[in-house]
């Protein structure tokens, strides 16, 4: 089967293989995907004219404009596609936006993960009604409670900024501290956890002989 490359951190693993769970051989390809996604439109709306904007097709320029250009000609009837398409777009035709899957940034490791999501669906939310009939949005979650997501649901900004601010004072996560991301990469894993390793040590020595300033 085809394999997986996580475009966050670059890892690659082949398909198939055994579950670190179960150990069970038996596996079969689901996806959430784009992809996935405009096959079940079409199941829905066969008549529709679906378009699909994402990494693939933004990589073909010529592509990307001409479902750009179709889209404001309204020559499209549904537009899919990942995070960019909320990014920048003057749709004023729009009545309806649907968002699958609100809170899949909300698992990532980063401490901005609410942030982005917050950022992402008040984006998002803002495509419908822009022109003379109002719009409707709808978004699909597993997390309704999370405030990242209600709190976008309102446009409520002063309140996300409020609980968001406490979060990161608690942890001294910026702007309440300071990061620094190391990415270390290579095509020996032994190799590659030493070198982290090293650079822990390395890190750890650093702050017993300075100390933690504020």
């Amino acid at each position: 089967s085809e394999g997986a490359r996580c475009h966050y951190c670059g890892f690659q693993t082949r398909g198939g293989g055994v579950c670190g769970n179960c150990n069970s051989t038996d596996f079969y390809s689901i996806g959430y995907g784009t992809q996935r996604v405009e096959d079940e439109l079409k199941k829905i709306l066969p008549k529709a004219t679906i378009a699909r904007l994402d990494r693939d097709v933004a990589t073909d320029r010529k592509a990307f404009h001409a479902i750009l250009a179709a889209m404001k000609k309204r020559e499209v009837d549904v537009l899919l596609g990942t995070q960019m398409v909320a990014k920048g777009h003057h749709f004023p035709g729009v009545t309806l936006v649907g968002v699958v899957l609100a809170d899949t940034g909300l698992g990532l490791p980063d401490f901005r993960a609410g942030e982005r999501t917050f950022q992402l669906l008040s984006q998002v939310t803002g495509r419908a009604g822009r022109g003379e009939k109002p719009g409707r949005v709808v978004i699909q979650t597993f997390r309704p409670d999370h405030y990242s997501v209600s709190l976008a649901k309102k446009h409520a900004y002063e309140d996300f900024f409020q609980q968001e601010m406490e979060l990161r004072r608690t942890f001294g996560f910026p702007p309440h501290g300071r990061m620094v991301n190391f990415l270390i990469s290579g095509k020996k894993e032994e190799k590659v956890r030493q070198a982290a390793q090293r650079l822990s040590q390395a890190a750890a020595a650093i702050l017993d002989r300075f100390g933690e300033k504020e």
